[in-house]
């Protein structure tokens, strides 16, 4: 649905009705204008951040920017999104998959799978100020959470999704909220709450220490185009 709302402010700009400089309606007027839900509105609002067509400017609103980069705004950029999965869609499934991960983790990793998170961390505290960095670490930590739970099929299921969460759109709204100030901080402390659930081989608080990060991370995305 995103990408339909995109592809209208596509045309409007074409036909001229939308012009640099213009603001966007408010989210909840395009939402009731569009009949979808303010989280899709919210998915355009920040794939049309990226893609360079908009900039958001706080307190006041989303606006068309100002200079001639929708130029390239064409075919090849909406094809792109259309065959990209939604960022929110796979975080909601993130946490339906990881949170069972973090429990199994919790139950079934070894001394050696527990030293292999605990490196990943360590990665991600040495590399604070460097957001690239600090992502390449979050996924490795991710990743071998997810070995620790000892299910291949779960495993290989993971490993698709961690392909998927490479992909552009995804990326690049990623490092966006990472590098908003107190957020690396933020997240290295609810990554450490998980871990510590796991080496304490207790599952719930695994399960809730996971889920309560991804819920976050979604909400901090959301928050952006409030």
């Amino acid at each position: 649905m995103y990408v339909k709302i995109i592809e209208q402010i596509r045309d409007l700009i074409k036909e001229g009705k939308l012009k640099p400089g213009d603001k966007l309606p408010p989210e909840q007027e395009l939402a009731e204008q569009f009949g979808i839900s303010r989280p899709s509105v919210r998915e355009a609002m920040s794939a049309l951040e990226i893609l360079g067509i908009t900039e958001r400017r706080v307190g006041k609103g989303n606006f068309i920017k100002d200079t001639n980069s929708f130029s390239i705004f064409n075919e090849a950029e909406i094809l792109e999104l259309e065959q990209e999965e939604s960022p929110f869609e796979l975080l909601e499934a993130r946490k339906v998959l990881e949170t069972e991960l973090a429990g199994l983790a919790s139950q079934k990793g070894s001394p050696e799978d527990i030293t292999a998170i605990e490196i990943a961390l360590s990665k991600m505290k040495e590399a604070l100020g460097n957001i690239p960095k600090m992502m390449e670490m979050d996924r490795e930590f991710h990743i071998n959470i997810a070995k620790a739970a000892h299910n291949n099929l779960l495993f290989s299921v993971m490993l698709n999704m961690s392909d998927l969460l490479k992909e552009r759109l995804w990326v690049n709204m990623k490092e966006k909220t990472w590098s908003l100030p107190g957020y690396p901080e933020k997240y290295l402390k609810e990554h450490s709450a998980i871990l510590e659930a796991i080496k304490g081989k207790d599952e719930k608080a695994a399960r809730k220490a996971m889920y309560f990060h991804l819920a976050g991370v979604e909400g901090d995305m959301l928050k952006e185009y409030e």
